[in-house]
């Protein structure tokens, strides 16, 4: 319990003495009371807290514990009476209703297969577990990535979207609020959307995914949401009929739509000589040739790079910063074939992970700075792009472009060029890039500037 003064900008005198009566009388039977601060006495049912001091805090903590042999449902009531030296007094009540509603969201189907600007239904059934009826709005919130893209159909549902809604990167979200009236949800009782939301599956849909949860809200709180009203009828809950799909263990749920899309991801390279003698820059874009945006889910990427230096050449370290902002992605050194570890310089075999996923038409950029021995002999490496532990299917249609090959210029000594036996394997033919001090050929790539904003190492 907290309270507060206010003297209308008049700049009174700050009040001094602060009492706080908790009056629990009226819970006999029902719920006990009890107070653990120093500043409270007890008498029976009745606490008074005072503050003696300005800079003591102006809130009590206080616990209720229902009775033993308290029905669900039965109320009471808690008065509270503030008094101070130099302000006037203030009262109010709260009421204490024995149980608590719990709302469980049922389980929604994942859609496959679905067909680019086709439309599909969003249901939701709502169950509460708890001994009480809801007794307050309702609010069902779902939030989507990945360019689904909702009807704006009801008048008591906001409707958000990402800075581009056709940059499917950016979230879209649908939070609807039911009143308490026509809306409750009876002790073990369930209930449906009287409609299903619908929604158009976006023509860079891949693998869209939308998380829902179903929350009471307090008194007086704003649901917040987006800033599109919707322009029809009002949804509602109804009683459910029928048995549904079952319902998850609480009140958030996930369900994805995946679309028949695919997302053309290729490995692209540049190397050229650094500033620094000896050394050498190697970046790597992987680039999303579309048609379908691919992201990941939570924080496991969607793609990865992995990429083998060439033999006489190692890393000595790599351009990502932690920072939002940041062009270049993370890479991590390959330890084994399935396990990474923090970056650490000095090695040859890295994988570089695509941290949030890439838009169709563009790419992640990967910087690593490299040191070529003395023996090098113009050896080639290879970046090769493969899916992520995201686990989402890309549907890649052209694997010739999934696979790179660099080399860091010319021998450093006149030996017969060979190439790595230590690259890896892949599908296609490949494309070769070699860059010398004078300046870069490029076959078949795209060369992409970027201010470089400083190194870790």
């Amino acid at each position: 319990m907290g309270w507060m003064f206010w003297d209308g900008g008049a700049q009174v005198p700050v009040p001094t003495n602060d009492s706080l009566v908790i009056d629990a009388r009226d819970l006999a039977g029902i719920a006990s009371v009890t107070v653990d601060d120093p500043r409270c006495t007890a008498d029976g049912r009745v606490f008074t807290c005072v503050n003696k001091g300005a800079s003591q805090s102006r809130s009590v903590d206080f616990t209720l514990r229902t009775d033993a042999g308290a029905r669900p449902g039965v109320s009471g009531t808690i008065a509270y009476t503030l008094t101070a030296d130099r302000a006037t007094g203030a009262t109010a009540k709260a009421e204490v209703v024995v149980g608590t509603p719990k709302l469980d969201v049922g389980r929604v189907p994942d859609v496959t297969h679905a067909r680019v600007g086709s439309r599909i239904d969003v249901p939701l059934r709502l169950r509460n577990t708890g001994d009480l009826a809801t007794d307050r709005r309702i609010m069902l919130r779902w939030e989507s990535e990945g360019g689904l893209v909702f009807d704006r159909k009801y008048s008591n549902c906001a409707y958000g979207e990402g800075d581009d809604p056709r940059e499917p990167g950016g979230r879209t979200s649908v939070t609807c609020v039911f009143p308490v009236s026509s809306d409750s949800v009876p002790a073990e009782g369930t209930v449906e959307l009287s409609s299903p939301l619908t929604a158009t599956v976006g023509k860079r849909v891949l693998t869209a995914v939308t998380d829902y949860s179903a929350r009471l809200l307090k008194p007086l709180e704003q649901p917040g949401g987006g800033s599109h009203r919707g322009t029809g009828p009002a949804l509602t809950l109804v009683r459910a009929s029928g048995t549904g799909g079952g319902f998850e263990h609480g009140a958030e749920g996930r369900f994805t739509v995946a679309a028949d899309n695919s997302a053309d991801l290729a490995a692209e390279a540049v190397t050229k000589p650094s500033r620094r003698a000896g050394e050498w820059l190697l970046d790597i874009n992987a680039v999303n040739h579309g048609p379908a945006s691919a992201y990941g889910i939570d924080d496991k990427s969607v793609a990865v790079v992995d990429v083998v230096l060439p033999k006489g050449v190692v890393a000595g370290g790599t351009a990502h910063m932690e920072e939002e902002d940041s062009p270049y992605g993370p890479c991590l050194l390959r330890v084994g074939s399935t396990t990474t570890a923090p970056f650490e310089a000095g090695h040859r075999h890295y994988v570089c992970s695509v941290p949030f996923g890439v838009a169709a038409g563009k790419g992640q950029l990967f910087e690593l700075w490299v040191k070529r021995a003395k023996g090098y002999d113009g050896a080639k490496g290879r970046a090769t792009v493969r899916p992520g532990p995201a686990g989402i299917p890309l549907h890649d249609p052209d694997a010739s472009n999934d696979s790179i090959t660099f080399a860091f210029g010319k021998p450093s000594t006149p030996t017969a060029a060979a190439p790595s036996g230590d690259t890896l394997t892949a599908t296609g033919t490949g494309r070769t890039l070699i860059a010398t001090a004078a300046g870069a050929a490029l076959l078949g790539a795209v060369v992409l500037v970027v201010r470089r904003r400083g190194r870790t190492r």
